[in-house]
């Protein structure tokens, strides 16, 4: 599984020849907006063009996931539950379950749905505050699930119009010390089984 990163809560993740695009983002951002073809668009936020340009991605046989339910597609399996600001995942891929919180805004998750997400491998999770989690709150998340990896989302960096915290405020409250980003995360389920401790993943945006 390769992971890339467009920006805010936009990623590509491949599997093969199989690929899903979250959270397509207009070009009102600041940053060039995710584009080709996908297999799946998984989408947390409906309501706002932050989260839901996708008329940018795929096609008319791109399948689109956006709300709460279950989706059995293309080998994968996704459950989509609700959430305070955002529809918050979990996605099956490789024998591997990622959770994508997307523009999720809470304090701590509610029992409910940390039963619904079940054991998360790799967790995506905003970090920038105002609309959506801040580092204290995406902490506190994470620490409930207590990932293998967790790669932060939706903060502030180069070429975005918006104003959002660093993620360097979030390794900060983790205890985490800052690394090189990466320009993109190769994962198997043999670096999942390898280790007990979380590790943080930093991306770089693809421009």
């Amino acid at each position: 599984m390769v992971i890339s990163w467009f920006g805010l809560s936009s990623f590509k993740i491949s599997s093969g020849p199989l690929t899903v695009i979250t959270d397509p983002f207009s070009k009102n951002t600041g940053l060039t907006p995710p584009r080709g073809a996908t297999d799946i668009v998984i989408i947390s936020n409906a309501t706002s063009d932050l989260y839901n340009n996708r008329a940018a991605v795929g096609d008319e046989k791109t399948f689109v996931v956006d709300c709460p339910g279950e989706y059995d597609v293309k080998s994968l399996f996704i459950r989509g539950v609700a959430g305070t600001g955002a529809t918050i995942y979990s996605i099956r891929m490789e024998d591997m379950r990622l959770g994508f919180l997307g523009s999720l805004k809470q304090k701590e998750l509610t029992d409910a749905q940390l039963e619904e997400l079940g054991e998360i491998d790799v967790l995506f999770v905003p970090v920038g505050g105002k609309s959506v989690c801040d580092a204290e709150e995406a902490v506190t998340i994470v620490n409930q699930i207590e990932p293998r990896f967790v790669i932060p989302m939706h903060y502030q960096h180069a070429g975005l119009k918006l104003s959002l915290d660093k993620v360097d405020q979030f390794l900060k409250e983790l205890g985490g010390t800052k690394e090189a980003p990466q320009e993109k995360l190769t994962i198997k389920k043999s670096n999942v089984l390898e280790g007990e401790n979380t590790e943080v993943v930093v991306l770089d945006p693809q421009r």
